[in-house]
């Protein structure tokens, strides 16, 4: 097994490297924001979402470790109404803002950072529990985010509105199509899996570089409480409450699952939530300070925990 320092050196720092690259670029005045947000529309509607059908298209769905799922599930939703409750009645934040930065404390950004780490430390076995992780988390934390935010957005409430905007997401859309590929055994021809495969691989340096624009724009020299509260609770607290639930549960008898779920749990916090703010017009400032500080932090709890 590699030690912390080799795990650091490869593959955690070279893949931190490309969002450095990012903040370095956005510093010198060579990209700014608006051309982070192109970036980003390319990886929210077509990169991540391909990546994401090619890694269920090719998963082994029959061997998915649900109860390895289902007790990762649980450590999000607990982490995820911690973080709500602290924002809300501690920290007095908006209740938009507290909802999404309870999602941003247990939302990992598993696509873009840990899954091309994960396959350089434990190789393709990686992909189908991380796949079945991003399956959980589109599905029930980001479509249930989406739902609550309408519901306590002012104004009318349509449920036809609901129904719509999920069947619109792509990642919903990306996620149906590879199921119904993968459980139907549809054969996909070699030049449809060698373009899911070529764009699918542009997802996270693209949306790493991007993010990397996007922090530098959003830097501040005074740290923010509330982004340290949710950079502890997803970097410290989430792995933790994986690591005691797993360990808890005999019958988990998968180590390559568990291993990964915790290495997913000990991530950084996943954008999707600053994405979700921009679109509900909710400060964003804590949001995209805790993905920041949380995004260097990770450089040390991936290299120990994996």
């Amino acid at each position: 097994m590699p030690s912390a320092f080799q795990v650091f050196l490869n593959p955690v720092l070279p893949i931190f490297a490309i969002l450095g690259v990012g903040m370095l670029f956005a510093r010198r005045g060579i990209f700014d924001a608006s051309a982070a947000s192109i970036l980003n529309r390319f990886v929210f509607y077509i990169g991540a979402p391909i990546l994401t059908f090619s890694l269920l298209t090719n998963a082994s769905l029959a061997a998915f470790e649900w109860p390895v799922l289902m007790l990762y599930f649980a450590s999000e939703m607990l982490i995820y109404a911690a973080a709500t409750a602290l924002a809300r009645y501690v920290f007095q934040r908006e209740r938009r803002e507290a909802m999404l930065l309870g999602m941003t404390a247990c939302f990992v950004n598993h696509v873009f950072f840990v899954l091309p780490m994960a396959r350089v430390l434990y190789g393709d076995a990686a992909s189908a529990p991380i796949a079945a992780i991003i399956v959980v988390d589109t599905v029930l934390i980001f479509a249930l985010t989406i739902v609550a935010l309408e519901l306590s957005a002012p104004g009318t409430h349509s449920g036809r509105k609901l129904v719509t905007l999920l069947v619109k997401h792509p990642m919903l859309q990306a996620i149906a199509a590879g199921l119904l590929v993968n459980l139907a055994k549809i054969p996909l021809h070699d030049g449809i899996n060698t373009f899911t495969h070529f764009v699918g691989a542009s997802a996270s340096p693209i949306g790493l570089f991007a993010l990397g624009i996007i922090l530098s724009s959003t830097a501040s020299s005074n740290f923010d409480k509330m982004a340290l509260t949710v950079v502890g609770l997803k970097v410290i607290a989430h792995p933790l409450l994986a690591w005691l639930l797993f360990s808890s549960t005999a019958a988990l008898a998968n180590p390559a699952w568990t291993s990964t779920a915790l290495l997913v749990a000990a991530g950084p916090c996943g954008a999707m939530p600053f994405v979700l703010a921009l679109q509900y017009k909710v400060n964003v400032a804590t949001i995209a300070r805790a993905v920041g500080y949380s995004t260097v932090i990770s450089l040390v709890t991936l290299a120990l925990m994996a």
